[in-house]
């Protein structure tokens, strides 16, 4: 997991996160893993396991790749969608002006966005090719993405 829940406390008081939780610790983890996997659907031509680490082996394996931004993103949807469940004297519109400026939309371009519509790119590794696919993966992700229909031909 790239964030424990400990680090979570950069965003919500540990007793506000008690109150929503009502002190259960899996429910933080599942918010937290849900929010990862939310970063992961954008970050998709990225080196996923670089960027968030690996959850398969006995002691977690940390991310290769440590970039503070992609940890505050996570904090933050994570700590959005604790809000969400139960709003214990927090300012929910404060968390929404922060899910705008890490994710955002079309109208207004966030900074998960704006990576996954190449406006932005950060130096982290591309996912690497896999030997057993006839295409080479690495060469796909250029940031550019195109398709098109098969010509066709016209009879009359």
């Amino acid at each position: 997991m790239l964030v424990q829940p400990s680090e979570l406390t950069t965003e919500l008081y540990p007793e506000i996160q008690n109150a929503i939780t009502r002190g259960n610790q899996d429910e933080v983890i599942s918010q937290i893993k849900a929010a990862e996997d939310f970063c992961k659907s954008y970050l998709f031509k990225y080196d996923l396991k670089a960027l968030f680490g690996d959850d398969t082996t006995d002691p977690v394996v940390a991310p290769t790749v440590v970039d503070e931004n992609l940890k505050k993103t996570v904090k933050v949807i994570a700590s959005y969608w604790l809000v969400r469940k139960a709003n214990p004297n927090v300012n929910l519109e404060l968390f929404r002006e922060d899910w705008e400026l890490m994710i955002g939309n079309k109208e207004v371009p966030g900074w998960l966005y704006d990576i996954k519509e190449g406006n932005i790119n950060p130096s982290w590794p591309y996912e690497a090719d896999d030997p057993e696919t006839p295409e080479d993966e690495s060469t796909e992700n250029d940031g550019v993405f195109w398709d098109s229909n098969k010509k066709r031909t016209q009879r009359f």
